[in-house]
């Protein structure tokens, strides 16, 4: 049987890995410790620092207790004026509510991620950090989500994909060609045939 530290070490690795598979415009990242425990994370999302101004990046730092992952993160703001936001204290610690230690570490972070776009299913009325926010995000329903930006989805990592180009004709010269290439392009998942010109 794995003991507590080898569950912590295998849990550590994983979510290395699945942080690898969310980083990039939205989203960055830098990882301390061997196995990383503790990230400093970027967000590239319109938010609000105050009830009239909004930032465009912001960044947290999330620290793994030695009980990870039975044991909930401890998340806040990092180097900069905290969010305005009902579940950001004035200091800048995040309240994350509820923590299933079944959630990998990158889907956590997009969760944050869509906090930070004051996504309303992530606004929960009974776990109000700070009641300013809440009540001015309550009063003020039509400014949120502040940004619509499309998350990365974790797990998925643009990788090669084989997809077949169909060569069409000319419409000058009126050659036909039923001709099928395959190549192997960075793309993003899913498959897709693209029609291109000889």
């Amino acid at each position: 049987m794995a003991t507590p530290d080898e569950v912590r070490r295998a849990r550590l690795d994983a979510d290395y890995e699945e942080m690898k598979s969310i980083r990039g415009d939205i989203i960055s990242w830098q990882a301390f410790g061997m196995p990383p425990h503790e990230y400093v994370v970027s967000f590239k999302i319109r938010s609000f620092v105050n009830a009239t101004q909004t930032r465009n990046e912001h960044r947290i730092r999330i620290i793994l207790s030695p009980s990870h992952p039975f044991e909930k993160p401890v998340v806040m703001m990092h180097e900069m004026v905290p969010i305005f936001h009902p579940h950001v204290w004035p200091d800048g610690k995040v309240c994350i509510g509820g923590w299933d230690y079944r959630e990998g570490l990158g889907s956590f972070v997009v969760k944050l991620a869509r906090m930070f776009q004051y996504d309303p299913d992530l606004v929960d009325p009974y776990s109000i950090a700070n009641y300013n926010a809440a009540d001015w995000y309550y009063a003020n329903a039509a400014l949120f989500p502040t940004d619509r930006q499309i998350l990365p989805v974790p797990g998925r990592e643009p990788g090669q994909h084989t997809f077949k180009i169909k060569k069409t004709p000319d419409p000058n010269t009126q050659e036909l060609t039923n001709n099928l290439v395959q190549k192997d392009v960075q793309l993003p998942p899913p498959r897709r045939t693209f029609v291109i010109k000889k």
